[in-house]
Order: structure tokens, then sequence, then C-alpha cells
């Protein structure tokens, strides 16, 4: 059988080692919360309007497969645009053009005033966007 001071000395001992193993994980977890963190920031977005179309909301995200920009395009004139579309291009933390992708408004023709969602998606693979760009265009509708 241990004696008093014995055991006593060996608490105090398990009460340190384990006060120091509980702050090296907090430690540990903070440290990895701040790389995850500074992993997944969210890229910067811009916007280029055309003299017809302007994007007047976007926003970036990701699913389990896919970059997706979501937003909202306004035609600004006085003509009716025609097959709206949308481009967005990804870049990476260099600025290089990791790749571009389109799609359509989902309201493909906007009278003058009116506004439309889109939704693009890109497969990037293992590539992590720092920035993106979104374009409207469209045909001009002309006079009938």
């Amino acid at each position: 059988m241990m004696d008093l001071p014995k055991l006593a000395v060996n608490r105090k001992l398990f009460v340190v080692l384990s006060t120091i193993l509980l702050m090296t994980s907090i430690v540990c977890a903070v440290f990895t919360a701040n790389v995850i963190l500074a992993t997944a920031q969210q890229p910067l977005g811009n916007a280029t309007n055309s003299k017809y179309l302007e994007i007047i909301d976007h926003s970036f995200g990701e699913d389990f497969l896919f970059t997706i920009v979501n937003g909202t395009v306004v035609n600004n004139s006085n003509s009716t645009m025609n097959s709206v579309k949308v481009n967005v291009e990804f870049y990476d933390e260099r600025g290089e053009l990791i790749t571009a992708n389109s799609g359509t408004a989902r309201l493909v023709i906007l009278a003058p005033g009116e506004n439309s969602s889109f939704s693009i998606r890109s497969d990037l693979g293992d590539e992590i966007v720092s920035s993106y760009r979104v374009i409207a265009g469209g045909d001009i509708q002309v006079g009938l």
C-alpha cells in the first residue's frame, strides 16, 4: 500500500499532466480550426457590367461536387434583351484563370427593368478559387 505523501504527489502529477494534455489539445484544435478557416475563405468576387445588363448581386458557394455562383442580373436599358447569359471566370491565388463557365439566366428574355436569377455551376476538381468575375451578356432586341 502507498503511503499518503506519495499518493498526494502522484495525484498532483496526474493533475498537472492532465492539464498539460488538455491545453495541448485545445491549442491543436484552435490551430486546426484556423487552418481550415484560412483555406476555406470565401473568394473575392466582382462583376463587370455592360451598358445594358447589370449584375446586382452574386455569391460564391460550394457543394459536394461543384463550385456555384448564384446571383441576379437586371436589364438597365430601354431595350429588351434576348438570350441573357452569365459567364463566370474563376482565378487561382496567382491571378491565373482556372476556367470559365457560362449559363443562361433563369429568364432568358428580359424586358427593360426586369431582373432574373442565375446559378452557374462548375466542376473545378482540386483547384482552389481565390477570386472570380461575373459578366452578363445577351442580344439586344431590334425594333419590330
